[in-house]
């Protein structure tokens, strides 16, 4: 029964949470559209050079770094007797120690944002282009002070799930998605040149989304006040936490730094290929790994509190089943429909064939990314919870330096595809190793268990893969009555959703336990949110 309650709590705050991303990242996506859309590929590749080096920090100190060391510790704060004003206490004492830490961070970055783009790009023929490592500069500087603005978003929603509150912050980004799409249609000529809107588009939207979660961190009562009180309040705990799990999510970030490097030394526009194709990838693994993941921790943490440990390994091992037998139809649509996708969604305006044929490849390939990498999130989040963050940030480290030599080799041979391809290849080995060490410092997950809910899946996803195989055939035959966008369209809306309803439905005819698990999440979902009606 106990059991029952802790998948029934995980699953209906990472539901309730994917909600909010899901808004968020179908504004991310019509964001994205209207860039490739509006701008050349010279100023794609600036603004998402530039961006990529705050967004770096976002994602070691914010995305999943607060969750595991923040959330964990307010919550057992919480559970203490008079543990309410105590969390305020904290909670005030970290925003402090945040905001002078990303202020210090922020005025590095923009001061010496030319030596960063010189150390990156030096001789390299991303910087051959004429203007195009000066205008990467000055958006860099003006786009690092985004930095502040969403680490302390990441922070106060760290705060809110403590709180038991994931919707809104969840549903923040979509404010700073709807200011990039409103800049995109500004009239260029405004501008020295075109990139510089969309880094004070970022600017502006960052400081909407911090907004909008100050709004639930009001509510609550927990409204941030500078204090440097530490006495008696477990500051020490939340940093021991917190500098191993920013190293042990650092991983990702630092090969898409070290991807942006090698992406310099191939032809223009691989750095908006690598983007689209990372933007592809974020929308089902946000939905599943980050939602589920961010989920996971406060419920792994009490099971781990409690001394619970055959339950906290049984629920690792549940999830991650449960995080596979998701991801695994999204990779075969990424593998089999990439161009259709590709299409549909960016070829227009400044976007054309060319950009499709490059950008689809990045996607196949990514598709073992997908994979792989959310199923490191799902471990991480059993590291985090078991207070062996050390573990993890090794991990990490050997990842990274795994990918770099491998990313090295595999570009001088094969270009961008080779670029790709070691980056999905490293994150099989990040998965592997990862893997290892929870067996050997935390925990034997159900492995056997694991095996038969994998094999239970392969008939739904083989009858996926022979639905997608009719793409040409159906838009052939829609292109006789519709558009070729509509055609399109249709053609991808029927397949999606007879595709995974036929997925669906063989894992609940092979008593595919993942498959009554999601049908079970949603019902729960909507009878929970009728009951607080």
């Amino acid at each position: 029964m106990k059991t029952h309650k802790t998948h029934s709590s995980v699953g209906f705050w990472a539901s309730r949470m994917s909600l909010g991303t899901l808004v968020s990242r179908i504004f991310g996506l019509f964001r994205d559209i209207c860039i490739a859309h509006f701008f050349t590929r010279t100023q794609t590749d600036v603004f998402f050079v530039a961006f990529r080096f705050p967004n770096f920090f976002r994602r070691v100190l914010g995305e999943g770094s607060f969750s595991a060391s923040v959330t964990p510790v307010l919550s057992e704060t919480l559970c203490q007797e008079g543990g309410e004003q105590e969390a305020r206490q904290l909670s005030s004492v970290l925003f402090t120690w945040l905001f002078l830490i990303t202020s210090f961070l922020t005025a590095v970055g923009i001061i010496f944002m030319g030596d960063i783009m010189e150390i990156f790009f030096a001789r390299s023929p991303y910087a051959a282009i004429e203007g195009k490592l000066s205008q990467t500069i000055q958006t860099g500087r003006i786009v690092f002070g985004y930095l502040f603005l969403v680490s302390s978003y990441s922070y106060f929603m760290s705060v809110a799930q403590a709180l038991g509150r994931f919707f809104l912050p969840a549903l923040a980004p979509a404010l700073f998605n709807i200011s990039l799409i409103v800049f995109s249609f500004l009239p260029q000529n405004w501008w020295p040149f075109p990139a510089l809107s969309l880094a004070w588009a970022a600017l502006f939207g960052g400081i909407l989304q911090v907004v909008l979660v100050l709004i639930v961190i009001y509510k609550m009562g927990f409204w941030p006040q500078f204090s440097f009180q530490v006495k008696k309040l477990p500051v020490r705990s939340v940093f021991n936490r917190f500098v191993p799990a920013a190293l042990g999510l650092s991983g990702l970030s630092l090969i898409g730094l070290i991807n942006v490097y090698f992406a310099g030394w191939l032809p223009e526009g691989s750095q908006t290929y690598i983007y689209y194709g990372d933007r592809l990838l974020e929308l089902p693994r946000s939905l599943i790994a980050v939602s589920l993941g961010s989920a996971l921790v406060p419920a792994l943490s009490r099971l781990r509190a409690e001394k619970r440990n055959k339950e906290f390994l049984k629920t690792t091992g549940y999830y991650l089943d449960f995080l596979i037998f998701l991801t695994l139809p999204c990779a075969v649509v990424l593998v089999f429909l990439a161009q259709p996708i590709v299409e549909i969604l960016f070829q227009r305006g400044q976007f054309d064939g060319v950009d499709v044929v490059h950008t689809a490849s990045v996607v196949q390939i990514y598709s073992l990314v997908l994979i792989f990498s959310s199923a490191g999130r799902a471990l991480s989040s059993g590291f985090f919870a078991a207070d062996k963050n050390w573990h993890c940030a090794f991990g990490n480290g050997i990842y990274v330096l795994f990918h770099g030599c491998l990313a090295w080799y595999l570009t001088a041979l094969y270009g961008l595809s080779g670029l790709i391809c070691a980056t999905a290849l490293s994150s099989l080995f990040y998965f592997s190793f990862l893997l290892f060490l929870l067996f050997r410092y935390v925990g034997e997950l159900p492995l056997g268990l694991s095996v038969i809910r994998f094999v239970k899946s392969l008939p739904g996803l083989i009858l996926l893969a022979l639905v997608l195989l009719c793409y040409q055939p159906f838009l052939a035959l829609f292109q006789n009555m519709f558009s070729l966008f509509w055609s399109r369209l249709l053609t991808l809306t029927l397949l999606f959703s007879v595709g995974g309803g036929l997925y669906l439905l063989m894992g609940i005819l092979v008593k595919q336990e993942m498959a009554r698990e999601f049908i079970r999440l949603f019902s729960l979902r909507f009878q929970k949110e009728s009951e607080t009606r």
